[in-house]
């Protein structure tokens, strides 16, 4: 706690007259810091557990996120952007839809798991259901997370998700060590859910009132319904590989494939999503005519110091990958596909730009288009690259993140320098 409070008083001194700068180092270090934690809980997970276990982990959480997709923009990028005037009569309605949106979910999410378990391996079902549960820590937390990131307080946000990290290493670890097998990488996402919303509840003292009307208002549903499509879209783009490996290969397959994702884009996801966490508050607060300009400097201001990152992480792969996880994930064939993964967060640079910068414009439906567009290009990439293994899958990845980057950059650099008066959709 002392270091981090030192830390504390130095950003602000530092970085006192550039908020967006600060902003996206305090999740950069926060994202560095849950990297380390994640680096240390994979070590022990990749000596400890088989790659069966990694495989049913990757389906039990593919399941879970895009479950979890629903509840990630159902109110918050809407209050985040709402006029100032109506900020509070949103958030009590946006506060009910978020209850019944969780509830929903938990209990689809068990249906699902049954479904899975069925096509995938009967041992997926009680790890799925199971993990349902955290929807119900959410709703109690989730308007004060909003309020949090609307006003620009990332500080915050980096208390509870480094947290959170730190939480869920640890307790991989310990569950690894003791054989807890696949539920080592999924009970401590349970386990550490309520933490989250106990950092956003200290954070912000808005409680919700009882209610005069229970209709929830068009301008909520309006920009919500489409940030919600996108999410989904979103969501299954990245998971879509597990689901397809898991179902053509077999979970021993699966899990190389999963330990070799997560240990080359861990690092730069992370990065990544520090950064667009950062973006999307800043450009809200600029004037329309500026956003285009604001967003390409956001995107060069952090490709200086990502691009560097990502490429020494795959140039040392061969270096670091047998010394830290074991020479059996060199057997395995896990080297080459984390190195063409690793590799294609380069493009996502630019993919996870247009999107909040579109989205910071009033602009989610078509956001909503080039997000369907670049998920048919993963797929596309995906089949054509399955009669060669996973090589050729993650090589279909790198190429079409790529080809998706061009026509999304193009279309979103047009749109932001155009009027957008008839076509804000705010809430």
């Amino acid at each position: 706690m002392v270091i981090y409070s030192r830390l504390k008083m130095a950003l602000k001194d530092r970085l006192a007259g550039n908020r967006f700068a600060g902003n996206m180092l305090w999740m950069a270090m926060t994202q560095g810091i849950h990297r380390i934690a994640r680096l240390a809980a994979t070590l022990a997970a990749a000596r400890l557990l088989m790659p069966e276990a990694f495989g049913l982990a990757a389906i039990v959480l593919t399941v879970h996120e895009l479950m979890h997709a629903f509840t990630n923009s159902a109110v918050v990028p809407a209050l985040v952007q709402a006029p100032r005037e109506r900020l509070e009569r949103l958030c009590q309605h946006a506060y009910r839809l978020n209850w019944l949106i969780c509830v929903a979910l938990m209990l689809v999410q068990v249906l699902v798991g049954w479904g899975v378990s069925q096509v995938y391996d009967p041992a997926l079902f009680w790890p799925i259901a199971l993990l349902s549960l955290s929807f119900l820590c959410l709703p109690p937390g989730t308007i004060q997370a909003a309020r949090v990131l609307r006003a620009n307080r990332l500080n915050v946000v980096a208390r509870a998700e480094m947290g959170q990290s730190i939480g869920e290493a640890l307790l991989i670890a310990v569950l690894a060590v003791a054989g807890a097998g696949v539920w080592a990488l999924v009970l401590p996402k349970l386990l550490m859910a309520p933490y989250w919303t106990w950092v956003y509840r200290r954070a912000d003292d808005w409680t919700p009132t009882r209610p005069s009307e229970w209709r929830i208002p068009p301008a909520l549903t309006r920009y919500s319904l489409p940030m919600i499509s996108i999410e989904l879209v979103n969501v299954l783009r990245q998971h879509m590989d597990y689901l397809l490996i898991g179902l053509l290969f077999s979970m021993d397959v699966l899990g190389i494939y999963y330990f070799a994702f997560n240990a080359g884009l861990g690092l730069s996801m992370g990065l990544l999503r520090a950064y667009s966490t950062a973006l999307f508050p800043h450009l809200c607060a600029e004037d329309k005519a500026v956003q285009g300009v604001k967003m390409r400097q956001g995107m060069w201001l952090f490709a200086r110091f990502a691009v560097p990152i990502i490429l020494a992480q795959c140039l040392l792969a061969p270096i670091y990958v047998p010394i830290l996880f074991g020479a059996d994930w060199l057997e395995r064939g896990a080297l080459p596909v984390l190195i063409l993964i690793c590799l294609s967060a380069l493009p996502r640079i630019v993919l996870d730009t247009c999107a909040q910068g579109l989205r910071a414009a009033g602009l989610p439906g078509l956001d909503l288009k080039l997000q369907i567009m670049t998920t048919v290009l993963f797929a596309t990439g995906m089949a054509c690259g399955m009669p060669w293994g996973l090589n050729g899958i993650a090589t279909g990845i790198l190429v079409s993140a790529t080809l998706a980057a061009i026509p999304a950059c193009i279309i979103t650099q047009k749109r932001l320098t155009l009027p957008l008066a008839t076509e804000v959709h705010k809430p």
